[in-house]
């Protein structure tokens, strides 16, 4: 499979434009109208209430490390692999967020609140929320998951600050995205992983891809 990167980048700066054009208060009025109100129920940390995976950019893990104490390891792990190469190495494309081998974060306590709440990446600042480009549109729409919190009323001085948290996050996704592809330049061609969840990574080398370049990774 050949990937066109220089398209792809090409593609990921129109949408840098299309994002920075997104009026805050527009987004802050949506909502409003949509309701939230966070119940400190925990559930979006638990693999019992669905997929939980939180995706960590460098400068989000090295923050983390920094404020706690940890290595990358405490931190992190690869995310689910992409493709594989002419070698055998299986390729990620950036990390999530470590979780027990029951799904949950490791980082939920018993009493719901959150070990890392101060230096949560951007997926937990904005949750249940995301902006995401949909059906070709002109400009990202606003996305909810689901969750207990969605439909409570919400007001106006909190909304605005969420709208600039998602701004946030998705200009801080795009730029991210195009550094990766930038560093992805001599692997255009690969065999795409189309169903990885039962391989495990034992015995095999694994690349993880993200803006601060490759890092590989073994047994």
């Amino acid at each position: 499979m050949r990937f066109n990167i220089l398209d792809a980048v090409s593609d990921l700066n129109v949408k840098i434009s299309m994002a920075e054009k997104l009026s805050i208060n527009e987004m802050a009025k949506q909502l409003v109208s949509i309701g939230f109100d966070c119940m400190r129920c925990g559930e979006c940390c638990r693999a019992g209430s669905g997929d939980n995976t939180v995706i960590l950019f460098p400068d989000e893990i090295q923050l983390v490390m920094d404020t706690h104490g940890m290595t990358p390891d405490e931190v992190c792990e690869p995310s689910l692999p992409r493709f594989i190469d002419g070698k055998g190495i299986l390729h990620c494309f950036e990390w999530v967020l470590n979780r027990h081998s029951s799904g949950d974060c490791k980082f939920i306590q018993h009493d719901n609140t959150c070990m890392l709440y101060q230096q949560r990446p951007w997926i937990c600042r904005t949750y249940p929320f995301f902006l995401a480009f949909t059906n070709r549109a002109a400009k990202p729409d606003i996305m909810v998951s689901e969750c207990r919190g969605v439909g409570r009323p919400m007001n106006e001085g909190e909304a605005i600050k969420l709208a600039e948290l998602l701004k946030g996050r998705l200009l801080a996704e795009i730029t991210e995205e195009i550094r990766l592809l930038e560093n992805l330049k001599g692997f255009e061609d690969w065999e795409p992983i189309r169903d990885y969840s039962s391989q495990g990574y034992q015995g095999y080398i694994i690349a993880v891809h993200d803006s601060s370049g490759m890092t590989y990774i073994t047994d």
